[in-house]
């Protein structure tokens, strides 16, 4: 008997092929499979990539042509870039033909269902499966589900199907719509919305709109500095009045008038308060997405991804769930904490938990497939900086929730300044507790002198501070998703993608905050204005709901898609009737749009300067009274640059941001040269040094200036493109070999993982090997050291293994090197 296992991804097939026995390899054109024995039968695990089956139009129909229903699964591969698909598919079939029993062992979610049902049935032609279902990649859970298996549920499948053709339903539709209305306005852009996307978009609009709408309304507040007479701290005790805020000035005039130029504040009242604090409950999905963003600035997206990367090399659980608790297995957790024994970091806190039986705290939040997410092993080899930092934040939450309250003291102090009271607050921490372990919550830190009621404290000097309101504050990425999980639109698995479609698409800028753009604003706008229901939220939770019906088995599926039909082909109905009107208010805030984003400040001459760009070609900052003003000044021509509406303190002109960096837009500004460049120059002006020659290519070297300073240059750039720093050492890339796919040099590179080695001819070849450290023993890449003519380098410590870096892009190491030579273009 033969069996074949289905996955979801190459690096689960193989966690859950050297769990079974000891695997064989193989390969069909590159795609890995493993063979395994176990208990007298031969297995093979197979994986997926993802969705191997997306949806498309059975037949095209024209532009402008919607509503549009008929649609069908297809292979992944007939999309463009997704070809490599088909060889995965190949895979299946192949091995489909020699078996007789079927596992499916996917991600327990909605998504894994679909997933693994898809593989079974279009690839393999079955329908029956045995269901392996686990939360974590560990050889005792992979064992324990192979040998515990379920049934494919097929509630889940038919609620993923609906899910996604509904989907495909409101975004195809919608978004052919509005890009229609703006063809009928003679112009052209590319827009989207969705079910989700529009009334997400739409709450964020309804922020910007009261942010925008906001009157801020004056008030004053008044403060005494008091002199700290502790020994051990010399900052001054700032009491502020006991009325917060003066909202009218001669109330806070009157009372200001009393304590101006007193010299005594007399301790009237001391009242202390002790507070425990609990643990957190450990992570669902949502509060890791949070938190990660408010501990290291990761999106959503990129926690997500971090995340599943720690879950497939078998260092945590399955990150996709909403629950907040451990598993309740007893066993389970005890091996898990075992492991952590072993980790210099963490196990002291495992020792201590499993020798005082300790238990854990629960959040309220469950997931019937998932426990919370927590670590289930230590990293066997050192991890990339982001994994690392996230593992380390899963690991010491999960650790935290067994420990013991932490204990605040809060003070409360009332003095008297002439008649006049005042308040000082202080808290300090009297116990760490859970603190100790789970470090990222920050505490303020604020401890009051010992007083006494009665003491005399000196005034150092006392202020009257006019104040107004603030505008309400814009949710960040970290907010976004508590309020999207509060209003119920979207799942834990879709809300990352939907905050990302809509900062492509122009509609959100994500700088700290969320900002929408006057596009976000108009296309919600518009679309209230003639067709509400699109944006309205309940049409969504309403949808929602049937499809956890779907998944329950309490409604049939086919159902639900003929209601959605029904109802969407009314609302564009609708649309299309006001086609032209829709159209002419979505291209005034394209327009509009586009002029905020493009300029960034003043021209001397009073015009302003904005970002020009030519298609195919250059981009500038030009002035808009052009041909009056032609200044101009260069840009990098590759990467994100944002506009912070700051001005240069040293020659006043506007400041734009290159890959988080403030810089003056005027690359003469000396504020755009280092403190050393600056010795160097004036002592090569000084000197009068000789010519240097160009080692590539003979040519002389001059002193240019670039996105990020000065640099030497080829006088014959840009057939030369040869530069250095003003010390003389050399900014070419190391070149250690041969790229084994396509000729070109392999150079050494800087990405989000640390340094890798990476092809010259990225992004054409995006072919990378890795670095191995010292003492580390791997293969030398094929083909590179034989046509190696270069210098000597490490080569030997390269291996072709492909890792992580793979998926990284290196746009900004490229971009230092082209934009250093960029001439300014002007306007013509």
């Amino acid at each position: 008997m033969t069996g074949l296992i289905i996955c979801e991804k190459p690096n689960v097939a193989k966690k859950i092929a050297d769990a079974l026995g000891k695997p064989k390899k193989k390969s069909q054109s590159k795609v890995p499979y493993y063979e395994v024995d176990t208990k007298g039968k031969t297995y093979y695990v197979a994986s997926a990539v993802g969705h191997l089956y997306t949806l498309i139009e059975k037949n095209k129909t024209k532009f402008g042509d919607y509503p549009t229903y008929d649609i069908d699964w297809a292979p992944a591969s007939t999309v463009e870039g997704k070809e490599y698909v088909q060889k995965y598919i190949n895979v299946l079939k192949k091995l489909s033909k020699d078996a007789n029993e079927y596992y499916v062992a996917t991600d327990w979610d909605i998504e894994g269902e679909l997933i693994g049902y898809h593989a079974l049935h279009h690839a393999c032609g079955q329908d029956i499966a045995k269901r392996m279902r686990f939360s974590s990649l560990t050889k005792k859970e992979i064992l324990k589900s192979f040998e515990n298996t379920d049934s494919i549920d097929f509630g889940l499948v038919d609620a993923g199907d609906s899910r996604h053709k509904i989907d495909w339903f409101f975004g195809i539709n919608i978004s052919r719509a509005l890009m229609q209305a703006i063809s009928s306005a003679k112009r052209w852009k590319t827009m989207s919305t969705g079910r989700v996307q529009g009334p997400a978009l739409a709450f964020l609009v309804e922020k910007e709109l009261e942010i925008q709408k906001f009157v801020p309304v004056p008030y004053w507040v008044i403060n005494a500095n008091l002199k700290n007479e502790n020994e051990n701290n010399e900052v001054p005790l700032i009491a502020t009045h006991e009325i917060d805020k003066f909202w009218d000035e001669e109330e806070a005039n009157k009372a200001y008038g009393n304590v101006e130029g007193q010299k005594e504040a007399i301790v009237e009242e001391i009242k202390k308060t002790k507070k425990k604090i609990k643990p957190y409950p450990p992570f669902d999905l949502g509060a890791l997405q949070r938190e990660a963003h408010n501990a290291f600035r990761y999106s959503p997206k990129r926690t997500q991804e971090i995340a599943q990367k720690l879950y497939e090399k078998g260092y945590c659980s399955y990150p996709r769930t909403s629950s907040q608790k451990l598993p309740k297995d007893m066993e389970y957790m005890n091996e898990v904490l075992g492991k952590l024994l072993k980790s210099k970091e963490y196990g002291k806190y495992a020792s201590e938990i499993l020798e005082k039986n300790l238990k854990p705290i629960e959040g309220k939040k469950d997931d019937p497939a998932h426990p919370a997410i927590h670590p289930v092993d230590v990293p066997k080899e050192a991890l990339p900086d982001d994994e690392q930092k996230l593992y380390n934040l899963i690991a010491r939450r999960a650790l935290a929730a067994y420990w013991d309250d932490a204990e605040r003291e809060y003070s409360k102090i009332t003095v008297d300044i002439n008649g006049e009271k005042f308040k000082l607050s202080g808290s300090r921490t009297t116990h760490e507790g859970w603190h100790e372990i789970y470090y990222f919550t920050k505490f303020d830190e604020n401890e009051l002198p010992e007083l006494k009621k009665g003491k005399v404290l000196p005034i150092e000097s006392t202020e009257k501070l006019a104040k107004e309101t603030k505008p309400p504050k814009r949710y960040t990425m970290a907010s976004i998703i508590k309020e999207l999980e509060n209003r119920h639109l979207g799942t834990k698995a879709t809300r990352a993608d939907i905050l990302e479609k809509l900062t492509k698409r122009g509609y959100v800028i994500e700088d700290g905050s969320l900002s929408v753009t006057e596009l976000g604003i108009g296309v919600i706008e518009t679309l209230k204005k003639y067709c509400p229901e699109i944006v309205e939220e309940t049409l969504t939770r309403d949808l929602e709901d049937k499809l956890e019906k779907i998944q329950d088995h309490k409604i049939k599926k086919e159902q639900v898609i003929d209601e959605t039909k029904v109802k969407l082909s009314q609302i564009l109905d609708e649309f299309r009737k006001k086609e032209k009107e829709i159209g002419k208010e979505l291209v005034e805030k394209i327009d509009s749009t586009n002029r905020s984003l493009q300029l960034i400040g003043k021209c001397k001459c009073g015009g302003d300067l904005i970002i020009i760009k030519y298609k195919g070609k250059s981009r500038f900052v030009g002035c808009s009274n052009y041909p009056d003003c032609d200044i101009t000044y260069p840009l990098p021509q590759k990467g994100a640059i944002k506009v912070p509406n700051k001005v240069c303190e040293v020659c006043g002109l506007p400041i734009i941001n290159y890959m988080g960096k403030d810089l003056c837009v005027n690359i003469e500004c000396s504020s755009r040269i280092s403190e050393e460049d600056k010795k160097i120059l004036e002592k090569i002006e000084n000197e009068k040094e000789e010519e240097k020659i160009c080692p590539k290519c003979g040519g002389t070297l001059t002193i240019k200036r670039g996105a990020f300073g000065v640099f030497r240059g080829c006088s014959n750039y840009p057939e030369c493109k040869y530069t250095e720093n003003l010390k003389g050492e050399s900014n070419e890339k190391e070149i250690v070999g041969k790229c084994p796919k396509c000729g070109s040099d392999l150079v050494k590179r800087k990405g989000r993982f640390g340094e890798f080695i990476g092809c010259s001819n990225y992004p054409k070849c995006r072919h990378t090997e890795k670095i191995l450290k010292e003492g580390e023993e791997g293969k030398e890449p094929k083909k590179a050291t034989k046509k190696t003519t270069t210098k000597k380098t490490a080569t030997k410590k390269t291996t072709t293994k492909k890792t992580a870096t793979k998926k990284t892009t290196t746009k900004k190491t490229a971009t230092k090197k082209t934009t250093k030579k960029t001439p300014a273009k002007k306007k013509e």
